[in-house]
């Protein structure tokens, strides 16, 4: 090759990097930057818009304390029925741990579900997408139990012995952005039904024992904590429970069909 060419050829990078050209490696991460800002831009306006919506409608459809009262009555009486109703007794035997639990309810929710989230959506975006899913499917079958069926949880049920450990007692007269607080949303339990969402998915995307421990684990302390800090019924749990179960089941049912349709399809060549 002529000396010449091949002075052209070597420069030709160089030529290039100063007419405004990227490195390859750098192109790839300026893409990557620009790829996560969309991602995250699109997830956080979903769930400002979604969240708030059931907020919203949370808010704006509060049953009356009578009938809020009467319902919570009749899960009781529903639970004697069943000799489940044991909510009383619970409270009493971990008394000791009342500080715990407490803490339990109030961190093993919102922080958790948070944390939980951005750790899947840098991790595992997959996982991510499946449990962002989930939960607002899930909550939006629960809110219309929450709006046909406003149920007061066993602390505001005043002949049932059942305090509030937590202090919430502000909380249920209080707003936020505008937006009142809906003591009456106890049925189903959606700390139960999110907490289960979550130990599941932490549990497959972990890779640590103790991490997987930690996430199989959660979905029963928190049964434990609402119930001993005088937020839910049994019953509340098990509806809470009941409702993730079938969002996951039917997530799972909708993922597998493509997928088997695809593989009886006869592919031509």
């Amino acid at each position: 090759m002529p000396r010449q060419a091949r002075g052209v050829i070597h420069q030709a990078p160089l030529a290039l990097f100063h007419r405004g050209g990227r490195p390859p490696r750098a192109a790839a991460a300026e893409s990557l930057r620009a790829n996560l800002l969309r991602f995250a831009a699109f997830e956080l306006a979903l769930w400002a818009s979604l969240y708030a919506a059931y907020l919203a409608v949370r808010g704006a459809t509060i049953g009356s304390p009578e009938d809020a009262l009467r319902n919570g009555r009749e899960i009781v009486a529903a639970e004697n029925a069943l000799r489940i109703f044991h909510e009383a007794r619970i409270q009493e035997a971990l008394s000791a741990l009342e500080w715990f639990f407490s803490a339990y309810y109030m961190a093993g929710f919102a922080p958790l579900i948070a944390t939980t989230l951005v750790w899947l959506a840098l991790r595992h975006v997959d996982r991510y997408r499946e449990l962002r899913t989930a939960l607002l499917v899930s909550i939006s079958i629960a809110t219309v139990v929450f709006v046909l069926f406003p149920a007061a949880p066993p602390r505001l049920i005043p002949d049932l012995g059942i305090a509030d450990t937590v202090g919430l007692s502000g909380h249920d007269t209080g707003s936020f952005a505008g937006v009142r607080f809906n003591p009456y949303a106890a049925m189903p339990s959606m700390h139960v039904g999110w907490s289960l969402l979550v130990g599941l998915a932490g549990f497959r995307a972990a890779r640590r024992r103790a991490t997987r421990i930690l996430f199989a684990a959660h979905p029963a302390v928190m049964v434990v904590a609402v119930m001993a800090t005088g937020n839910h019924f049994v019953l509340d749990a098990v509806a809470g429970a009941a409702i993730a179960g079938a969002v996951v089941a039917v997530m799972r049912l909708a993922a597998v069909r493509p997928a088997a349709v695809s593989a009886q399809t006869p592919h031509r060549n």
